[in-house]
């Protein structure tokens, strides 16, 4: 039987109408889970236990892409280029989170915004706007293709994330304003930007638990070493 991994849906508002009100999820994260050999079931926000109940169905969680994180989760106030917020992606975050953390066995694999929330959920801070925070940012909101890495990081000797890739630095793509400040407690930083934005984070006492502010799923088809993340993911959950 292909490993269940139970994947994180965005909610959107949407306009005035009938169907505004939709939860989703982009379609590259479920082809990459699909061909490292996972079978998706969706997990949408809705009652606390049902969320838990969805998520003891499931061999690993892949925590995806979305908004910002509401900053008061961490203890902060909004930054003045804040950007948009999803109380109930927040919430869902919150509840399958807060459950996959106790349990290390459980692989999970955040992007993106999923680095973010793992860290929060976990007990760290975010910096709200890299641009004006960060000294000599480099642009983390590139214009050119998805597939496309835009700058290099650098990954840790010894960290899961170099091993899975098989090289000490890599080219990735980049669509955030939001980063790791703070690095929750059990979790260490594995990956930098050249300008010292956290790319990465791991946490040693897991299964498998990874975070990573690019989106390896939009360069997979093109890149072998970005694959070799889901692969070693979906692997993790059988």
């Amino acid at each position: 039987m292909k490993p269940r991994i139970g994947v994180l849906c965005n909610h959107t508002e949407g306009d005035s109408g009938a169907f505004a009100e939709r939860q989703l999820v982009n379609q590259p994260f479920l082809d990459r889970i699909a061909e490292a050999g996972g079978a998706c079931l969706l997990i949408h926000d809705c009652a606390d236990e049902e969320i838990v109940t969805l998520l003891e169905l499931c061999d690993g969680l892949l925590v995806t892409g979305g908004p910002d994180v509401d900053p008061r989760a961490y203890g902060r106030r909004p930054h003045a280029k804040f950007g948009s917020v999803s109380p109930r992606r927040d919430h869902l975050d919150r509840v399958a989170l807060r459950h996959a953390l106790e349990r290390p066995d459980l692989p999970v694999l955040g992007i993106c915004r999923g680095i973010q929330a793992i860290n929060v959920v976990a007990g760290g801070t975010l910096l709200q706007d890299v641009g004006s925070e960060v000294t000599g940012a480099l642009k983390h909101s590139q214009s050119a293709p998805g597939w496309y890495g835009t700058h290099d990081i650098d990954l840790a000797e010894g960290s899961l994330l170099r091993e899975i890739v098989g090289a000490p630095r890599v080219s990735v793509n980049s669509y955030h304003h939001q980063a790791v400040d703070d690095c929750a407690p059990g979790f260490e930083v594995v990956a930098h930007a050249g300008d010292g934005v956290v790319e990465a984070i791991e946490r040693p006492e897991a299964r498998f638990c990874l975070g990573l502010q690019f989106h390896p799923e939009i360069m997979a088809h093109r890149d072998a070493a970005m694959m070799r993340i889901f692969t070693a993911f979906v692997d993790a959950c059988r």
